[in-house]
């Protein structure tokens, strides 16, 4: 199942690299699959080390420049500087995650910021209970706690939910039955104009070797004093949450599709479209229907047999994720919920990653040409198409896409993550990025550095 909750941000590196490349090069997207021996096996292996039974602690170290790139985003980059410690155990039937993030500026805390204490900003980044079990061809699990829920099948990131903002507050169960699997995820969001706000995510899908099928749905809806609301705790209810979301009753609903398909060894071909506020049930609604879509490649084994190219391209229109009332807006914390970028952009990403030195060294190159329109996420949400007594404008012109004046990036960060000994990784990067907009333009260079370290009590050989 491509929609799956998310864990790889344990230590903002992780081995998804390495799963995404097995699976496209192997031409299966069947995890068992028992893989002949090779370089990306052996890098996945040895992030994977957290994995075992038992106690398990780690840290997290990130350092960086103020050169923030905009269509190039790292896992590593979801925080600011500062250190992540985290606690882990894990058994068949049990897995408890708790994750802290302190850092001596305040500014670089911004996504749990909450008070400083004598100079040190400390918050709770992760802390779940996750129960998992089986019978006969059933698996299912039950989370409850603060964690990431990822769905989609971008490779870079999803449109629907993904890892970007601050990990959610959330009762999420999951379900595989042989090819098929479902999502349903209730989901606390941060509190707004005294709002109580609450997402509700379901979604549902179809997994064979070389194909797999995402739909989903979710519901935002938010209120003073409002609690959860049993209507939309059942999973089973498709469709529903749409045909009232786009009215004025307090939420905000979006529909989501998603594939990935393996034609062929070495190579993964994907792709996601989300509606907001789909209007098949009201006459000249033409504006109101927004969306956005992304598709992508991967290949791999060229030019060398470990090579791995990925090629993105998203579009997002304006007001997507948006709603006429501001506690709508399809964001946590501040941050997006779906694509990292927000909306009102079309961006491409280009990029490649090789290993070397029995998987020690990777060399990481990434592209990203953005044009990023005016009217972004957290721009008002208005309906010029529409006259004070709520008629359509007959000879109203929507706005060009992106919106103008749009600014255009082209960003380039190239690097090598290192291996140092076991469970110890640096990653040095070099980042350019030429900012226009109009007839004018600038230039911006940095320097970024990352490391992580893993140790495990007890420890195992």
């Amino acid at each position: 199942m491509i929609a799956h909750v998310c864990h790889g941000q344990f230590f903002y590196t992780d081995s998804r690299d390495s799963k995404h490349w097995l699976q496209t090069h192997f031409n299966s997207l069947n995890q068992s699959y028992d893989y002949p021996q090779n370089n990306w096996l052996s890098y996945g292996l040895n992030k994977d080390i957290k994995w075992k039974n038992g106690h398990s602690f780690g840290a997290f170290i990130h350092l960086k420049n103020e050169n923030k790139l905009r269509g190039v985003i790292q896992k590593s980059d979801l925080i600011g500087n500062g250190v992540l410690s985290a606690y882990r155990y894990t058994s068949p039937h049990i897995e408890i995650m708790n994750t802290m993030f302190l850092t001596d500026d305040v500014n670089n805390a911004e996504r749990g910021f909450v008070r400083t204490i004598k100079n040190v900003t400390m918050y709770t980044n992760q802390a779940y209970l996750k129960m998992l079990n089986s019978t006969d061809q059933l698996k299912y699990s039950i989370k409850i706690g603060r964690d990431f829920l990822t769905i989609g099948h971008s490779l870079n990131s999803n449109l629907f939910v993904s890892d970007f903002s601050r990990p959610f507050d959330q009762f999420t169960l999951e379900a595989d039955l042989g090819k098929l699997n479902a999502l349903f995820s209730v989901i606390e969001l941060d509190t707004m104009m005294n709002h109580n706000r609450y997402l509700y995510v379901h979604s549902f899908g179809y997994k064979s070797e070389k194909l797999s099928i995402t739909l989903g749905e979710s519901v935002l809806i938010s209120g003073v004093s409002k609690s959860i609301n049993i209507q939309f705790l059942n999973p089973f209810s498709f469709w529903s949450w749409e045909n009232i979301g786009s009215t004025t009753k307090g939420l905000n609903a979006l529909l989501y599709a998603g594939i990935t398909w393996l034609p062929q060894n070495g190579l993964r071909i994907y792709g996601e479209t989300i509606i907001d506020d789909i209007n098949f049930h009201q006459d000249n609604a033409f504006y109101l229907n927004r969306f956005g879509f992304l598709i992508g490649l991967q290949k791999t084994g060229l030019p060398f047999k470990s090579s791995n190219l990925e090629i993105e391209y998203s579009n997002v229109l304006h007001q997507v994720y948006q709603s006429y009332h501001p506690t709508h807006i399809y964001t946590h914390r501040g941050f997006p919920i779906g694509h990292f970028i927000g909306n009102d952009f079309i961006n491409i990403r280009i990029h490649y990653a090789q290993l070397m030195q029995s998987s020690k060294i990777k060399p990481i190159i990434d592209i990203s040409y953005l044009m990023d329109g005016a009217n972004g996420i957290n721009t008002r949400f208005d309906n010029p198409w529409e006259t004070e007594e709520g008629e359509f404008l007959k000879d109203y012109i929507p706005p060009s896409h992106p919106t103008s004046p749009v600014t255009t990036w082209l960003e380039t960060e190239i690097g090598a993550e290192i291996k140092i000994k076991t469970a110890s990784y640096l990653t040095i990067t070099a980042r350019h990025q030429l900012k226009s907009i109009e007839k004018e333009s600038t230039t911006d260079m940095g320097i970024g550095i990352r490391f992580w370290s893993y140790f495990q009590l007890p420890f195992n050989k």
